[in-house]
């Protein structure tokens, strides 16, 4: 998929009014009211699988199965079972379907208890599933024009849909999006996961810089690349700033040892390909580099792809030099998703 985006860190979608649905249904004080009495499990009950097993939608989705009754390692089973592509990463509209319903159902788990947090059973689940989906995850986040059609889709009446080459895309609002990928970070494993799937999909993007691009098609997947990545280490920050110095030390040691690459098969030729390349050698490089590298991953990806395709370090220095700008934009998005926790959605959602 092309990716066309501004080329300028300032031109990029601003969070709260372009993550906003386009074409979403205006909530009058009525709907909100009819939300309140809907949504009325919440109160300052800790997050459980329950919460999420007895949710209409999910119920529907899993059905015969009684969700209500599920343990949580049983729901969590179901809920992959149902949502997960066979490992081809390719999904049907009733996968993206149930993956879409497990988000909004976490996010209204969230506003009823104005937290983003999710049962410890259901996080490396729910981190796998987002992984599974990893393109729709990376092109909602950064691939700036094709996310118009997912917000478009996002919508009470919309749902997942086929693009134009038949291929399956799940559609969610970005703020549930990404409080949901906070709420898994919670735990270490988790976190890596998604980690480890971004760093996937941007070596994608940066895989297509050729010894002879130029302009935006340099400037475009570098600081994609470091929106998506300072969305991360935004993550980390919030994570780690509820932890005690001890429980710090040790949830970036555990973060750090599920990003390390513990493949030991041959890392691929740039040449026969080059977003494995990119992918391995970064991966091989986290653990010597500790948990301060996460916060240069971006230069440090750039920096394998010019050796590796033999660019000059020239060539690469104004869109490195909009990195931190660019990050900024991810941080950021993640600030007003956690604000905006507790209050109702913009719209009713089927």
């Amino acid at each position: 998929m092309a990716t066309v985006a501004p080329q300028e860190p300032k031109a990029r979608r601003v969070p709260v009014k372009v993550l906003a649905l386009t074409g979403a249904v205006v909530v009058l004080a009525g709907a909100v009211g009819t939300w309140l009495v809907l949504r009325s499990d919440g109160g300052g009950a800790q997050p459980s699988c329950a919460t999420v097993g007895k949710n209409a939608r999910i119920q529907k989705d899993l059905a015969p199965a009684d969700t209500k009754g599920m343990n949580c390692p049983d729901l969590a089973a179901a809920l992959k079972k149902a949502a997960a592509s066979d490992g081809s990463g390719r999904h049907t509209l009733q996968q993206a379907g149930v993956m879409r319903d497990l988000i909004n159902t976490l996010d209204d788990d969230f506003r009823d208890r104005s937290r983003a947090d999710i049962a410890a059973p259901l996080r490396q689940t729910v981190a796998d599933l987002l992984a599974d989906y990893s393109t729709d995850v990376h092109t909602m986040l950064v691939h700036y024009v094709e996310s118009a059609e997912y917000l478009k889709h996002a919508g009470p009446d919309g749902g997942p849909w086929r693009d134009d080459k038949g291929v399956v895309r799940m559609p969610v609002a970005n703020q549930p999006l990404i409080l949901v990928m906070r709420a898994v970070s919670d735990d270490p494993a988790a976190y890596a996961t998604l980690r480890k799937a971004e760093t996937a999909r941007s070596a994608d993007d940066l895989a297509r810089i050729t010894k002879t691009s130029s302009g935006a098609d340099v400037s475009v997947p570098v600081n994609g690349t470091a929106t998506a990545m300072g969305l991360l280490d935004g993550i980390a920050d919030d994570v780690l700033a509820a932890r005690s110095t001890s429980e710090a030390t040790q949830w970036k040691a555990d973060a750090v040892k599920g990003l390390s690459d513990a493949d030991t098969s041959p890392v691929p030729a740039y040449s026969a390909d080059p977003a494995h390349y990119i992918t391995r050698t970064w991966e091989r490089g986290a653990g010597s580099g500790g948990f301060p590298a996460l916060g240069k991953q971006t230069e440090s990806m750039v920096g394998i792809l010019v050796k590796a395709s033999g660019r000059s370090a020239e060539s690469v220095a104004k869109p490195l030099s909009q990195v931190a700008s660019s990050a900024r934009v991810g941080k950021d998005w993640l600030d007003e998703a956690l604000t905006n926790v507790g209050s109702p959605p913009k719209s009713l959602r089927k």
